[in-house]
């Protein structure tokens, strides 16, 4: 059962009077706000480096009103959308929205004003990073021309880059948003490594980099987006590589190396998550306990489900059931 947290701001970062992050903010969860249920959490990582996590849905339509501090935000919506505006201008994020890759940086050069408006029924599943002036300005040390890059996009105001992220780092941005409340030390140090691949990725937007790619033809692209539709139906859960292969038109090795060069994993990691993607929704939202969610999975040993279902999300299926 969900509970309801406030919903903070989600780009603000709230200091102390003398600038310090609050006690509250390292590691905060507010439960006081009746038009939003679910979970908005943030932490300090380490100086400067901020994570909040939102996981919520609007129970009213309602508009909350803040203040966006100095750093760079970097936002990520792996679900539903996020509809706010910094400053005098409007965003919109998100799978069903007109920037459907769900990533955005902002350079927030001075404090400014902050709206979120929600939408009843609405979800919003995504995270924020946020680099404080102090952090952010050590990043691409040692890279003279990251460096310049880097201040010119800081003291821009309101200055942003969309950023398509990878297959990869929505993964890994599902896990962190996805992950329990509660959480021990092992799993926080997971966390944080997941944190740092997506800020590493997303700071070489800035930079102008982008990570290299297996070259694939308009051809290969439209088989594949084909073949995607076809394994996301589930036409090919019970069929080998060999298989799938002759219906593409491909080798079992070519279809391998295009297929992680197009989605950003191997075809069965894909197909393999895609199970135990529909395995967790039945364990949240339908009640099946783990045994039978590890045969819709296609396990026949709820042991190597279990295994598999933690390495995917960073969390047992135990504690997806009691969510």
């Amino acid at each position: 059962m969900s509970a309801t947290f406030a919903s903070t701001p989600d780009f603000s970062a709230p200091r102390s009077k003398r600038g310090a992050p609050n006690r509250d903010q390292r590691n905060d969860r507010t439960r006081c706000a009746p038009w939003v249920t679910g979970l908005v959490e943030r932490r300090e990582l380490s100086s400067g480096l901020i994570l909040q996590r939102m996981r919520v849905r609007d129970l009213d339509d309602r508009e909350t009103h803040g203040t966006v501090q100095p750093g760079l935000k970097i936002g990520l919506v792996v679900g539903g959308q996020s509809d706010f505006s910094l400053g005098h201008q409007d965003f919109r994020l998100g799978p069903q929205t007109a920037t459907p890759s769900g990533g955005m940086l902002v350079a927030i050069a001075e404090p400014d004003a902050y709206l979120r408006r929600a939408h009843q029924g609405q979800d919003e599943h995504k995270l924020v990073l946020t680099l404080m002036p102090e952090c952010w300005v050590m990043q691409g040390e040692g890279d003279t021309q990251m460096q310049a890059r880097l201040r010119a996009f800081q003291s821009s105001h309101l200055a942003r880059l969309d950023w398509h992220p990878s297959p990869r780092a929505l993964g890994l941005a599902q896990q962190i948003v996805h992950a329990p409340e509660h959480a021990g030390l092992i799993e926080r140090l997971q966390q944080e490594a997941r944190v740092m691949e997506i800020l590493a990725e997303a700071l070489a937007t800035v930079g102008g980099q982008a990570p290299a790619k297996v070259a694939l033809s308009p051809r290969d692209h439209r088989r594949l987006r084909e073949l995607q539709a076809r394994v996301d139906a589930g036409e090919f859960d019970a069929s080998n590589l060999g298989d799938i292969a002759l219906t593409v038109g491909m080798s079992p090795s070519s279809l391998q190396r295009a297929f992680k060069a197009f989605v950003g994993e191997s075809l069965f990691e894909y197909m393999r998550g895609r199970r135990l993607e529909a395995a967790r929704l039945s364990l949240v939202h339908e009640g099946l306990n783990v045994s039978q969610a590890a045969t819709r999975a296609g396990y026949g040993n709820a042991g190597n489900f279990a295994t598999a279902f933690k390495k995917r999300f960073g969390y047992s299926p135990k504690t997806a059931r009691s969510r």
